[in-house]
């Protein structure tokens, strides 16, 4: 038997899915329960971030995302949730992101981008409304200095 939640303001730190059972039924007059993983609502957010102009890449947010980024490389998973943490409640979601930006691009313009961005799509995928989205710009991205380091250093003419 599923256990149905009322409450709706607090948001649980560690739970890996949401149940959206409080949901009227749908326009076809079935009802159901349908539950998202909390995994799927940070994928949601990390491509929505990347989909923006000027978010060069995402970083990692902890030391247990640095080793999973890792072990993913190794094993050939994708890293969409890379740089994403995310608390979600029965109705709602808090995003945290940590981004590199390009160099040059405007700042306080991309994250308000990337709020917008990340509002939408999780609300248009999910039915969660977005409470918060809180950005972290750990670096910025500058293409000649990657330039330069990819140069290989000839050695001298004699």
């Amino acid at each position: 038997m599923t256990q149905e939640r009322t409450a709706t303001a607090a948001i649980p730190a560690a739970r890996s899915s949401t149940d959206l059972t409080g949901r009227p039924p749908t326009t076809s007059g079935v009802g159901g329960v349908t539950k998202i993983a909390d995994s799927v609502v940070s994928r949601i957010a990390g491509l929505a971030a990347r989909e923006v102009p000027g978010v060069h890449d995402m970083t990692a947010t902890g030391l247990s995302q640095a080793f999973g980024g890792l072990t993913g490389r190794v094993t050939g998973q994708d890293q969409m949730d890379k740089g994403v943490a995310v608390q979600v409640g029965d109705v709602e979601c808090i995003v945290d992101l940590n981004l590199v930006i390009d160099y040059e691009a405007s700042i306080p313009q991309v994250a308000e981008a990337i709020r917008r961005n990340v509002s939408g799509r999780i609300g248009a995928m999910t039915g969660l409304q977005t409470k918060e989205v809180n950005i972290n710009v750990a670096d910025l991205y500058f293409p000649d200095q990657v330039q330069d380091q990819k140069q290989p250093q000839l050695p001298p003419v004699r």
